[in-house]
């Protein structure tokens, strides 16, 4: 497993964090040099999800003004957890709390990244807090399991790369431990009724209620519409004291 001691803490400043106007491409990866071709996967097939105010969109951009999306859940008012693969390397980002990829409303500017010490995680610091009905409800004790069934959220495309319209939710089975996208203990997962695929990375994991991990990795670098597609969860244990220290969790 691949351990990094440092806190890394990217500010977002001036012009880069007041980054108001960008416009999320469909399908893009949001993908950096530390990760591999198949990272940040969307739901296919699944169900539109209920309304679910702590799944949030990011927005971002990673050099140049190509635009990219990730998913995150936030967890008080000024704090959101991703996957570290959506930070690295991001010189500026907006988070948006409508569940409409349509409609996304007024963004809020993060002005702060921090990279977890281990794992595919990462924590986002909003400029302005922004107070919201539910937060993500985290366990940060989670073993990764073998048996049993999770469900996945994110605003990543849907089948065929479509572009999604909103938040979309599946039901996967829980298949054993694997590694993430920077060598940290992960979560596979497979599909039943939909699976991962660009652009749901730094989306949640949930089982029994609670958010275990975030996306970071698929097995295959286009899944098309295979809805029992292979994916990796980077898990939130491997990082928890961090998370609570870091965020106040």
């Amino acid at each position: 497993m691949k351990q990094r001691t440092n806190l890394r803490g990217l500010a977002l400043t001036g012009a880069a964090a007041a980054a108001a106007a960008m416009t999320l491409l469909g399908g893009g990866l949001g993908a950096t040099a530390a990760s591999a071709a198949t990272v940040s996967p969307q739901v296919i097939g699944g169900e539109q999800a209920p309304s679910t105010p702590w799944e949030v969109q990011l927005v971002f951009q990673q050099g140049g003004t190509g635009t990219y999306g990730c998913t995150g859940e936030q967890l008080n008012a000024s704090w959101v957890l991703t996957a570290e693969h959506c930070v690295d390397g991001t010189t500026a980002m907006n988070v948006y709390h409508s569940n409409s990829t349509t409609n996304r409303g007024a963004a809020t500017a993060a002005d702060r990244l921090y990279s977890a010490p281990s794992g595919d995680i990462a924590l986002v610091h909003l400029s302005t807090p922004k107070a919201l009905s539910s937060y993500a409800p985290l366990d940060l004790a989670y073993t990764t399991k073998s048996s049993g069934t999770g469900t996945v959220l994110g605003y990543g495309n849907r089948a065929n790369s479509v572009p999604t319209t909103g938040l979309y939710q599946a039901t996967v089975n829980l298949t054993g431990s694997s590694t993430d996208a920077y060598g940290g203990r992960a979560q596979h997962v497979t599909g039943v009724t939909g699976a991962s695929n660009h652009g749901d990375s730094g989306g949640a994991l949930v089982v029994n209620g609670k958010v275990v991990g975030v996306c970071s990795t698929g097995d295959v670098a286009d899944p098309g519409s295979d809805i029992h597609a292979g994916s990796n969860y980077a898990v939130l244990t491997q990082s928890a004291s961090w998370i609570r220290s870091t965020a106040g969790v």
